[in-house]
């Protein structure tokens, strides 16, 4: 029997990218020309922004599983007493992990690494931005492709996986850049590596509606802040060479 080619299997259209293609962009394992060119195409496809979106989320995604239950069992079965060889505990766990997908993996199973402290199934030492919508008196996680609404106040958390300078940036659909972190000047932008780091401070959504793009820019320490400019509408940033950035879509209301 042949193998299924995980290499080509897509969702979307035909000039959509392949779910391995999405998978690779994801981790931050594409080549930096190939990275641009597929985010672009994420940033305008509805369908592939949705694909995106449903890999930020993790296992956040599926009915029925919630991460923190997992990610308690996981932590869990770290702290037990080594019973067993490590290759027949691993078995153990990813079969456990693996139950809850078995219904939606019918074509192959995918073994992900999970860092405990994360939410979804970001690779450790990837570059990443968390959104938190304030409502009331809490705040909760949205995942990139959500629709927004005008007055939305949102604060970040960022993965860092090297010591370095973060910004926010927002581009809006008229591909007008903004920042919008830090909120004022002289604010601490270096950061240490970690994961989750909370950045001060809330930004208050406009009443412009459409499609509005963030994007996290991490420069190394030789660089400095990130000092970038508009790429114009639909395009990322253009920012110094040597950073990085990850994107996050807002479907705005008016």
């Amino acid at each position: 029997m042949k193998p299924p080619d995980f290499v080509n299997l897509r969702a979307g259209g035909p000039e959509c990218p392949s779910d391995f293609t999405l998978d690779r962009l994801h981790a931050g394992e594409l080549p930096p020309e190939e990275a641009q060119r597929t985010e672009r195409h994420v940033a305008g496809c509805s369908d592939c922004g949705a694909r995106m979106a449903e890999r930020r989320a993790g296992f956040g995604a599926i009915e029925g599983v919630d991460p923190r239950v997992m990610l308690g069992r996981i932590r869990k079965g770290l702290d037990e007493p080594a019973r067993a060889s490590l290759p027949e505990r691993l078995s153990g766990w990813t079969r456990r992990l693996l139950a809850p997908l078995a219904m939606v993996a019918t074509a192959a199973v995918v073994l992900m690494v999970v860092v405990p402290g994360q939410q979804g199934t970001r690779m450790k030492g990837a570059l990443g931005l968390h959104v938190f919508r304030l409502t009331g008196d809490h705040s909760e996680e949205v995942v990139s492709g959500e629709a927004f609404a005008p007055g939305d106040r949102l604060r970040f958390r960022v993965d860092v996986p090297a010591e370095g300078h973060v910004t926010v940036f927002g581009v809006e659909a008229s591909g007008a850049l903004y920042t919008a972190w830090p909120l004022e000047p002289g604010v601490q932008t270096r950061f240490e590596e970690g994961n989750g780091i909370e950045l001060p401070g809330a930004v208050s959504l406009d009443a412009q509606p459409g499609r509005e793009m963030l994007y996290l820019v991490h420069c190394p320490l030789e660089v400095g802040p990130p000092e970038c400019t508009s790429g114009g509408a639909g395009e990322k940033p253009v920012c110094p060479e040597g950073c990085a950035m990850t994107p996050f879509i807002m479907e705005k209301g008016g």
